[in-house]
């Protein structure tokens, strides 16, 4: 009896841990027919619109095939291993064999299924063959579901996903082995990723790790489906912390945020406007922009006849992070001594 327990246990955790690290068949499939019908629902409710109560089904129906090709996307950009997408692009054949409709939805498929391919580098050079191959199969067996006004939508997406270079964010905790910023510095090599900034955020939980590169927009994508993060779109935020005062006179410190705003528009979020506007005469900057803030970690002296706010001992210390991020997160970190500053008093 115990020997049956034993090899049922062994059985249950080979079949389990099969299921944890393969694609999920009947997901998979769902996801596949769930997009075929979201194509077909918005090729229909486009040539029936003839008033706008047809305009209305033809908005939601389209909502539907854009949340069906975006699960989609993610189901794909999951996979880990030439198996997962070998069996992905499998069950996509057999899918593609039972209709039109469905040949079509294959194609569009397969071209996320090869971007993954692509993604992988030369463990995917033989699926991406056998990919093309299908794409090309699928493309001469049906004809795409036409309508003017899904195509002009659907092209203007094209036109912003295949963008050549972006720039991005990624971040993530690694181990102590530093294993997940080796393999991002080898994808990084083998895409041609340049990195602009990057910064080990120092936390009890574990150092978190933020990048930000400029890379292809087919592998910003697929970064960005494994891990944390956002592309850029010069829409950065900065925190500046200015401190001033020493040991016999105590210190105190002020910290500003910055971002790109409508009530703020001489603020740029790049990270070299930063570097170079703030980093350059930060004082200058936020009395300028910021005087009743900036003041309240000065000290008032009379020189030569002349009210001056005085800053001792000033230290600057500079954050630059996503726009839905924190210090937390950041991307670049500089620290700045300054020394004695006086500017005129208002």
């Amino acid at each position: 009896m115990l020997k049956k327990l034993l090899a049922l246990a062994i059985c249950l955790i080979i079949t389990g841990s099969c299921w944890a690290s393969g694609i999920d068949t009947k997901k998979f499939n769902k996801a596949l027919n769930e997009y075929a019908d979201g194509i077909s629902q918005t090729v229909y409710s486009s040539k029936e619109m003839k008033d706008k109560a047809d305009s209305a089904s033809y908005e939601i129906a389209f909502t539907r095939a854009e949340e069906a090709e975006k699960a989609m996307s993610q189901i794909i950009a999951s996979l880990e291993s030439e198996e997962d997408i070998e069996k992905a692009y499998n069950l996509v054949q057999k899918f593609a064999k039972k209709s039109d409709l469905n040949a079509y939805t294959a194609e569009s498929v397969c071209k996320m299924l090869q971007t993954k391919a692509n993604f992988m580098g030369a463990e995917g050079k033989q699926i991406d063959a056998n990919i093309s191959k299908s794409i090309s199969e699928n493309s001469t067996r049906a004809a795409a579901p036409s309508s003017d006004k899904l195509m002009k939508k659907r092209h203007k997406r094209l036109i912003m996903i295949e963008t050549p270079m972006a720039e991005a964010i990624v971040s993530f905790v690694d181990t102590g082995t530093n294993r997940r910023v080796m393999n991002l510095n080898k994808i990084f090599k083998r895409h041609g990723c340049k990195i602009i900034s990057s910064y080990v955020n120092e936390n009890k939980k574990g150092d978190k790790c933020c990048y930000y590169f400029t890379g292809k927009k087919y592998v910003i994508d697929a970064l960005l489906g494994h891990f944390d993060g956002c592309v850029v779109n010069s829409d950065l935020k900065a925190a500046v912390k200015i401190t001033t005062g020493g040991f016999w006179g105590g210190k105190k410190n002020y910290t500003f945020y910055l971002g790109p705003k409508r009530s703020n528009k001489d603020v740029m979020g790049e990270l070299a406007w930063y570097k170079t506007r703030i980093e350059h005469d930060p004082i200058a900057f936020f009395a300028e922009n910021n005087y009743d803030e900036l003041s309240t970690i000065a000290s008032k002296e009379t020189v030569a006849g002349a009210q001056k706010l005085v800053f001792k001992n000033v230290k600057v210390e500079v954050w630059v992070f996503a726009n839905d991020k924190t210090e937390a997160d950041s991307i670049y970190h500089n620290n700045l001594e300054l020394g004695d500053i006086y500017i005129d008093a208002k």
